[in-house]
């Protein structure tokens, strides 16, 4: 019988190559052996014609013309008119003409004010976000550069829980939006947000994931030296609730493993404790009306400074790089020096920028890795104080014994003001452990102290739950009774109403809810008039429904108990007359229903 044609040799022929057979194994060792290097391109005349035609006649050669394709005869891909131009991505333009391209993500109430300073500086890139529709508006930036996790009306409080759930819910929608806003040129990405709070503390973890996610999308090769955090410490005794307490403990202690981590660089602690502390004679409401404002001011000025050329010597980007990028935690100072003859007067402005900062205490400066120290002074002064370069090089030189050696890149800028500044940027830092246990309950939290000098509660409305509950608990605890809870609606009507008399009015509140209500629940009914009757401005919609109905039960009761005196209603109610008469009519509760003889009764 015929054997069979080996296909694997007809499928080599077309390639003009011979299967492996008896002599091949002499062949391999002839080319392996030193010899003629061509050995193996070599090939005779009578193998190069039977290749040749044997793929002549298989694939026969065409005309250039016929390689011609009439791309008219294609079929159109729609979704390419949609595909993703990165190069064409720049979102908001940035307008801080720093070196570094920022972007600010501010989250809860604190983080939102923080994001909003360096809006008004020039850092366009920034998106607000928060559990609190009522925090988004006060905020004076774009609203579409807002972004509202959930409905508005469920307000996270101090529960940090609330906070990290609704960001995990709107995770690829934050995304998305974040994308849309920031773009594809971003150099840095800085997460904002208050220690003590719970839109902020509870979000801040999933914001810096989502921030690296971004990062990563946008071609930065090492998210973990790309995103960073601004974290602002709430002041002791400021705050009469432990759960304050609690969760600034919690979330700094989780912010400093990933900065020790090298999981975020870098890490900047605001401590307002400590600002307190030397701005003693400035109002409360002065100082953090600031607060936010200096501490963005300071921040840009080594942006904007590492951007410039000098004619002495340049603090350029790539120094400013290396110290946001070196991990661990950040510091920075500025001070005005006065008496520019004084051959010290420039390294004490060094020494003084390391403590008397912004920026919370007890940080070890011999774990320094690099740091940045510029001095900028007016054209007048550098050209005429005698033997200043001497006395500037003194303090680099100083800078560098008390951080252990650290690298220090230097500037040296001229200005046209009549004064001589140093400022100082220090990275890598160790974190401040011991300083932060201070914030565990037990020392931190001190319910005595009551800030009736301070901050306006309305303007903490995250605090009001928290001091509620505990002058509650205080009222059950004297008259040795069961703790009382706050109903849904009395929590969202507590929050949104503006309090005047401030913490004292609260407290007052409490006390009269306390002694007024049947049962372990706090309904509306047991809250002060003024509450309830309070302009219905102050309210959100949403809640104006349920609120007539609680005016409704109240206006009713009071027309039983007073038989319908008006006038003595209205006082009762702490309401004009004019007022009463509007709201029966508005609650549609006809005279002849308020005044019958069977109300009445």
């Amino acid at each position: 019988m015929a054997e069979k044609p080996n296909q694997k040799q007809n499928a080599a022929d077309y390639l003009g190559v011979g299967p492996m057979g008896t002599n091949d194994s002499e062949i391999i060792d002839t080319i392996l052996k030193p010899g003629d290097p061509n050995l193996f391109l070599e090939k005779t005349q009578t193998e190069e014609k039977r290749t040749e035609r044997i793929i002549t006649s298989r694939y026969p050669v065409k005309e250039a013309e016929e390689y011609k394709i009439n791309s008219s005869s294609l079929p159109a891909l729609e979704l390419e008119q949609y595909e993703y131009n990165k190069e064409q991505d720049t979102g908001i333009a940035d307008e801080s003409k720093g070196s570094v391209c920022y972007a600010f993500i501010g989250t809860g109430q604190c983080g939102g004010r923080l994001a909003k300073s360096f809006y008004d500086l020039g850092y366009k890139k920034v998106l607000a976000v928060n559990t609190s529709s009522q925090d988004l508006d006060s905020l004076d930036i774009p609203e579409n550069q807002k972004y509202l996790m959930g409905s508005g009306d469920e307000l996270s409080g101090r529960d940090m829980e609330k906070g990290a759930k609704a960001t995990r819910q709107h995770r690829q929608n934050m995304l998305h939006l974040i994308r849309q806003t920031f773009g594809a040129k971003v150099d840095h990405i800085m997460v904002c947000f208050g220690a003590g709070g719970g839109a902020g503390g509870g979000s801040v973890v999933e914001l810096v994931d989502i921030a690296k996610r971004y990062a990563r999308y946008t071609g930065l090769k090492n998210p973990n030296k790309n995103v960073g955090v601004i974290m602002t410490l709430p002041a002791v005794g400021k705050v009469g609730s432990p759960l304050v307490a609690e969760n600034a403990y919690n979330v700094s202690q989780k912010m400093i493993k990933m900065a020790e981590a090298g999981e975020i660089s870098p890490l900047i602690i605001l401590d307002n404790d400590k600002i307190n502390r030397i701005y003693p004679k400035v109002t409360a409401t002065q100082l953090w009306l600031s607060i936010n404002r200096t501490f963005a001011s300071l921040f840009h000025v080594f942006n904007k400074v590492s951007g410039l050329g000098s004619r002495y010597t340049s603090f350029d980007r790539l120094d400013y790089l290396s110290v946001i990028q070196s991990g661990g935690c950040m510091i920075m100072g500025r001070t005005k020096v006065d008496k520019v003859d004084n051959p010290f007067s420039i390294s004490e402005a060094v020494k003084n920028n390391l403590e008397n900062t912004l920026f919370r205490d007890g940080v070890n400066l011999s774990t320094v890795k690099l740091c940045g120290c510029i001095v900028v002074g007016g054209k007048e002064i550098m050209a005429k104080v005698k033997g200043l370069q001497e006395n500037i090089d003194y303090a680099f030189d100083v800078l560098s014994e008390i951080t252990g050696g650290a690298t220090v890149h230097r500037g040296i800028y001229e200005d046209n003001s009549d004064c001589l500044g140093v400022y100082t940027i220090v990275g890598g830092l160790g974190s401040p452990a011991v300083q932060l246990e201070e914030l565990s309950a037990d020392k931190y939290f001190k319910p005595d102290i009551v800030d009736a000098e301070g901050l306006l509660l309305r303007e903490r409305r995250e605090d009001i739950l928290f001091l509620a509950e505990y002058f509650l608990a205080k009222e059950s605890s004297h008259y040795d009774r069961g703790d009382k809870v706050l109903s849904t609606l009395t929590k969202k009507l507590l929050l949104y109403y503006p309090w005047p008399g401030n913490v004292s009015e609260l407290a007052k509140a409490m006390k009269r809810a306390h002694e007024l209500s049947i049962g372990r629940e706090i309904h509306p009914d047991a809250l002060p008039f003024n509450i309830i009757f309070a302009d219905i401005k102050y309210y959100p919609k949403q809640l104006l429904s349920a609120l007539a109905k609680v005016k409704e039960r109240i206006i009713t009761k009071a027309f039983r108990l007073f038989k319908g005196d008006k006038r003595s209603i209205a006082r009762i109610l702490g309401i004009e007359p004019q007022l009463l008469e509007q709201l029966v009519e508005e609650l549609d509760l006809s005279r002849a229903e308020v005044e019958s003889q069977d109300f009445l009764d």
